[in-house]
């Protein structure tokens, strides 16, 4: 009986420290999406107004999932979101 005491401990002390690790992990990718995600509409309204000359901001799409970098690719992930919104900005004059 009291083996098996034990065993339930041991259980509910690793479902505990799988909540509290996977609740770290899903924030954590949270705050990185935001300065992908800020960059991406930063860069998106400065595409969307290069060829075109206009002054007010476009509707900006969703933010796309973040594509794995590349050789070359910016590092920080505001600079690699502004990239790839300027690039789909311009994009829609095309």
């Amino acid at each position: 009986m009291r083996l098996l005491n034990q065993v339930k401990n041991m259980n509910k002390t690793l479902l505990r420290t799988c909540l509290v690790a996977g609740l770290i992990a899903c924030f954590s990718s949270v705050a990185l999406a935001d300065a992908f995600c800020s960059g991406f509409k930063q860069g998106y309204k400065a595409g969307y107004k290069q060829p075109s000359g206009i002054v007010h901001g476009p509707f900006t799409p969703p933010c796309p999932p973040k594509p794995p970098k590349g050789y070359g690719d910016p590092k920080s992930d505001f600079e690699w979101g502004f990239v790839i919104g300027y690039e789909e900005g311009k994009r829609f004059w095309n």
